[in-house]
């Protein structure tokens, strides 16, 4: 697995706990980004709600009551490794000013995972793209 090498490796000591006990993961096991049925699911599992969670009355019990939170983990192809996953304990090449947990651990996840573009919004509605080349790590407001 391509993210635990990464992660694993004596660049840093990180874990990867998932937040909705594999829910997302699980629905969208096989499903490529490009398709309208990953769309649909991450559209729902974007959409606010006052609590942040799956509604008590989904209609998939599995994910009633379950956090709307974390990173999606993509592999190359466009399929779904892991989501709604928290990724701790990663290091940080630098600071990010002006920006809060979330675009940290973006720029975090960026360089400790080779290869990588990360993408990350805030709750103001900004996006940001955060990618790495070898040693070097660049970051772009796209919205």
């Amino acid at each position: 697995d391509v993210f635990n090498s990464d992660l694993e490796s004596g660049r840093c000591r990180a874990m990867i706990k998932t937040s909705d006990g594999g829910y997302m993961t699980q629905r969208l096991h096989r499903v490529h980004v490009g398709t309208a049925s990953f769309a649909q699911a991450f559209r729902d599992f974007t959409e606010h709600s006052a609590t942040d969670r799956w509604p008590s009355d989904h209609h998939d019990e599995r994910a009633r009551g379950q956090p709307k939170d974390g990173a999606f983990l993509l592999d190359s192809g466009g399929f779904c490794r892991r989501c709604a996953v928290k990724l701790l304990g990663l290091p940080s090449p630098r600071g990010w000013e002006g920006v809060g947990t979330k675009h940290e651990a973006a720029l975090a996840a960026a360089w400790s995972l080779d290869n990588s573009i990360v993408v990350v919004s805030s709750d103001s509605g900004s996006v940001h793209c955060i990618w790495r080349q070898g040693d070097d790590i660049s970051a772009v407001r796209v919205q």
